[in-house]
């Protein structure tokens, strides 16, 4: 099939990208009224093709970017294609107001956020405040939408709250994905790939008529990759790709009814994803001390951009996933001509991860087999229509979701000898009690107890016995952490748009939340330590941080058993605009919106409370946290010249964000928490196409997020830390972002055409983690993409090279402070330079 002109931006610097930007912003504004209103067939032609993208998440047919009071930027397949786009990872290249980071694993360890506001990935208690909708159907985690994708039909980003129009609510903002459909004329097409890190994909797709009124397609794609960070201490590669997709629709259309079913099935077998160090912190001679006397190298003597770690080899890092769904979508026209739609879905996804949390070549802890399942319901139903002046629609939604976690963090062969080495350092000695070669008991240097108070004393205190600390045995822990959290939520919601005059529309939404939660768990740990700090708590007040080191939150055994909870919520949120179309190319509107994010549960021991450390003892309650609300206020525009083939939209906006929601690491322990934030910024979208078969579109967004307050906690020894400081930018938000993409496409002779694309996108400095603030942030980068090719006039076949971080531009994604090594940062880095060449045969 033959390629149609479609959007790019030739730049690889910031004060390129900032010319483009403002300069087209500049000539567009400039223009005269005369012109902007002065629209020939030719000039209506081209503006077109330039908005030819249907925002379908409106769920109004045929309306298109420039036609909708919505902050929304959509792009159309030839486009995604052209910039790379075959994941979700990908979208960020393009959406300047989009920003993506990847912890530990990129199936659960992946958060999207929009105008700065998102939630972190590290929690499967957690529900995106970003939604990701894929044919019409919720994912109801961001990493359930990670799986390769085919062909895809356009993909819109929905900035700021919804939830009159979908039917999941979304507190930031939604992400719509929609891939090709079934056809009714016969075609297919094979693709083959290769590129550098001995990357191959290969992809298949069929489609055609079955029977009468009757089309199916079938897709098929695997995609594989080395990995380009190298392990100091074995010959390993981790960050590799080895994924595969399988899927199959039918589409059935008779008069007014369709029926499209979609089956999919996938998988995902890879070593990531690791942390780099960053730089080693006072605690890192023992790292290497202990992972030396086992002949390895600790951590690893290089820079973060050598991409280079230490693990222990005896510990693997996987990242598996394998998953399957089903959805119909049902349409049809009732009560003389209402659109009614029906969207019904199961999904069921489970991921296994393998990891070594110490983050170096010492064995100190390590995942082993840590397993996440969800299994998910949705049933949503619509009737639109349009009746006088009102164009509305009603709509529900149901869904069921069952979220298991069963978490398995263990102790490894070294536990006891980094404990030693933490608290005497190289002079020798032991924090555990031990016996020698002759069988006789040896106490714990640490001193003497009193045996009536259980406090340590001074050794030779009157009275006082040595006291032993039993030490860790190999491979204790969790036993089996068994979490099972189940989601029901009912909603109702109406969107309507009310025509007051020719030219100003009100817009009225209202949306009803009726959300139940339970979570159960049953945890089943044996920690030697934790058991003697238990029978003798006055030790382990005493020792301190040592001791929370001995008997980590993660493992401690004072958590051990079942319990239930519940509760219940019910939210009323909407939203309501006003737009006026000055002119047939130009409209303007200002809109109120409130968003909502269900609470839940911390799925994670390390959130209750000890009271071996001062709390008062594991439950329920300790893990909770609240639902997440968003008040929203914009003013934006849309304007086009069709005679300059030209676009220029915008949005001012204001978000004020109640409890919300964060995962923080207090330097021993994961725990939730409600935190009050603003954001605030502005976004231009532009587009233009100056000559025959060249257009360009760029993208700028300005967001300021900030906590309101600064986040303190109990650091589990009696005080308090502070483990976010308010006032400051959020972690993963730049201030400034631009995106642009250019594609060129002209004829070489009568039988070839070819192809020019660049894409690239700018992002200002950024803090990657709040305990690393100042020291692991990221400078401001670009990445570039580009795409060369040649294809027939026919469409028959197409060829190309294409890169991705073409300059090999060196950031990371995200940082943290290793758990257990005060001091230490890591990072996630982000893909060197990726390249190569594809082939595609259409038939």
């Amino acid at each position: 099939m033959k390629l149609a002109p479609r959007a790019a931006n030739p730049f690889c610097s910031l004060k390129t990208a900032l010319c483009l930007s403002v300069g087209l912003s500049a000539v567009i504004a400039a223009a005269p009224a005369a012109i902007a209103q002065a629209q020939d067939e030719e000039g209506q032609e081209t503006q077109r093709r330039l908005n030819s993208v249907v925002v379908e998440a409106t769920r109004r047919e045929g309306v298109t970017v420039q036609d909708v009071p919505v902050s929304v930027t959509a792009f159309d397949s030839a486009l995604l294609e052209d910039s790379g786009v075959t994941r979700l990872n990908d979208i960020e290249q393009l959406a300047p107001s989009v920003q993506i980071s990847q912890t530990e694993s990129a199936a659960s360890g992946t958060s999207i956020s929009i105008r700065g506001v998102g939630t972190g990935s590290n929690n499967p208690g957690f529900e995106p405040a970003v939604g990701v909708v894929i044919d019409g159907v919720f994912r109801t985690k961001t990493g359930i939408a990670l799986a390769e994708m085919p062909e895809l039909q356009s993909l819109e980003v929905l900035r700021g709250p919804q939830g009159t129009l979908f039917g999941r609510n979304t507190s930031a903002g939604v992400v719509s994905i929609n891939t090709a459909k079934p056809q009714f004329s016969p075609e297919g097409y094979v693709k083959v790939g290769a590129g550098n890190y001995n990357m191959y994909d290969v992809e298949a797709m069929v489609t055609g008529p079955i029977a009468d009124n009757v089309a199916a397609r079938v897709d098929v794609l695997r995609r594989a990759r080395d990995g380009y960070i190298d392990d100091v201490n074995s010959d390993r590669e981790f960050n590799n790709l080895d994924r595969f997709l399988m899927r199959g629709q039918l589409l059935f259309e008779k008069d007014e009814a369709s029926l499209r079913l979609i089956g999919d099935f996938a998988k995902t077998n890879e070593d990531c994803c690791v942390g780099v160090n960053f730089n080693p912190g006072p605690l890192g001679a023992a790292v290497n001390a202990g992972a030396g006397m086992a002949g390895l190298i600790g951590i690893a003597d290089a820079d973060p951009e050598d991409l280079k770690v230490a693990i222990s080899p005896n510990r693997d890092v996987s990242d598996d996933v394998e998953e399957w769904g089903v959805s119909a979508e049902y349409r049809n026209e009732f009560f003389g001509g209402a659109n009614f739609v029906s969207i019904t879905s199961y999904r069921d996804w489970d991921a296994l991860r393998d990891q070594d949390i110490d983050f170096s070549g010492i064995d100190r802890a390590y995942r082993d087999g840590t397993t996440i399942g969800d299994k998910t319901f949705t049933q949503e139903v619509r009737l639109q229509d349009t009746y006088g002046m009102v164009d509305w629609l009603v709509g529900a939604f149901y869904m069921n979701q069952e979220t298991t976690y069963t978490d398995t963090i263990r102790v490894g062969t070294q536990a006891n000898l980094y404990t030693d080495l933490v608290a005497f350092g190289a002079a020798g000695g032991q924090v555990f009690g031990s016996l020698d070669p002759t069988g006789t008991a040896v106490p714990s240097l640490l001193g003497n107890i009193n045996p009536l108070t259980g406090t340590p004393v001074p050794p030779g205190t009157p009275g006082s016995v040595p006291f032993f600390i039993p030490g860790f045995q190999d491979g204790q822990g969790q036993n089996s952490d068994n979490w099972e959290q189940t989601t029901n939520a009912f909603a109702v919601f109406t969107h309507n748009e009310i025509a007051l005059t020719d030219r100003l529309t009100a817009t009225l939404g209202l949306r009803g939340n009726y959300e139940e939660k339970e979570v159960q768990y049953d945890l089943n740990g044996t920690v030697t330590p934790c058991s003697f700090f238990a029978a003798q708590p006055g030790v382990a007040q005493a020792l301190g941080q040592l001791a929370l080191l001995v008997c980590n939150p993660a493992i401690n055994t004072e958590f051990n058993g079942t319990d239930t909870g519940s509760f219940d919520d019910t939210q009323l949120t909407g939203t309501a605009k006003l737009a006026y179309e000055f002119t047939p190319d130009f409209m303007s509107y200002a809109s109120y919106s409130r968003g909502y994010k269900a609470g839940g549960y911390n799925l994670d021991r390390q959130g209750f409370d000890s009271v071996l450390f001062g709390g008062d003892g594991a439950q329920p309650s300790d893990l909770q946290f609240e639902g997440e609300t968003v008040d929203a206020y914009e003013l934006g525009w849309k304007a086009s010249f069709p005679d300059l083939s030209a676009t220029l939209n915008g949005a001012i906006f204001y978000q004020e964000v109640s409890d919300f929601q964060e995962n923080l690491f207090s330097g021993s322990n994961f725990r939730t928490f409600n935190s009050d934030v603003e954001s605030y910024g502005l976004e231009l979208d532009s587009s233009v196409s100056p000559i025959e078969g060249l257009t360009l579109q760029a993208g700028y967004a300005y967001t300021k997020a900030e906590r309101k307050e600064a986040i303190l906690a109990p650091d589990g020894v009696g005080g308090f830390s502070e483990l976010a400081a308010g006032g400051v930018q959020l972690v993963n938000v730049p201030e400034h972002v631009v995106t642009g993409t250019g594609t060129y496409l002209f004829g070489i002779t009568d039988s070839l055409d070819g192809l020019f694309h660049l894409n690239a996108r700018y992002n200002s400095e950024a803090a990657l983690s709040e305990t690393s603030r100042g020291v692991t942030d990221n400078d401001g980068y670009v990445l570039v993409g580009a795409r060369a090719g040649v294809q027939s006039a026919d469409g028959r076949w197409e060829f190309s090279i294409f890169g991705e971080n073409i300059t090999d531009e060196n950031y990371n994604m995200a940082a943290f402070g290793v758990p257990e090594q005060t001091g230490t940062n890591a990072v996630y880095p982000g893909m060197p330079a990726m390249y190569g060449a594809e082939l595609k045969v259409n038939f």
